[in-house]
C-alpha cells in the first residue's frame, strides 16, 4: 500500500476556487447545493447582494405606503386613501417585480450602473 505521492487520481490543476485556501465545513445536506451555488457566485465576483437589497426596498415601499395612509388628508375627490388608483400602478408593478424576480432589474442594460451599488 502506497503512502502518498502522485497517483492517477491526484488533481494536478489545483483548486478551482479563486479566493485562496479552502477548508471543509459541515452543512445540512438539503442546503448543500444552494450554499455551494452561493459560495461559487461570491468566489467568481458576482454581486449577490441584490436579494437582500430587494428585501430592503420592499420594506421601504411598505413603510412609504403606511406613511401615506397615516398622513392622508381627505379632499373633495376622496375621503379615504385609495391605493388601487392609477397613480399607484407603477409602484405596484415595481413591488411585484422585486418580489417575483429582483434579478431582472440587474439583467437590464440600463441598470448596470445600479448593480454595482446594490
Amino acid at each position: 500500500m502506497g503512502k502518498g505521492g502522485h497517483t492517477p487520481g491526484t488533481w494536478t490543476g489545483g483548486s478551482t476556487w479563486h479566493s485562496g485556501e479552502t477548508k471543509t465545513i459541515r452543512v445540512p445536506i438539503v442546503l448543500e447545493a444552494q450554499i455551494m451555488d452561493y459560495a461559487r457566485a461570491i468566489d467568481s465576483g458576482k454581486d449577490v447582494s441584490h436579494v437582500n437589497t430587494a428585501d430592503l426596498i420592499l420594506d421601504a415601499i411598505d413603510c412609504y405606503i403606511k406613511f401615506r395612509q397615516r398622513n392622508f388628508r381627505p379632499n373633495q375627490h376622496s375621503k379615504k386613501p385609495d391605493m388601487t388608483s392609477r397613480a399607484w400602478d407603477e409602484l405596484r408593478k415595481f413591488q411585484k417585480l422585486l418580489r417575483e424576480n429582483p434579478a431582472a432589474l440587474l439583467e437590464d442594460d440600463s441598470c448596470h450602473s445600479l448593480s454595482r451599488g446594490l
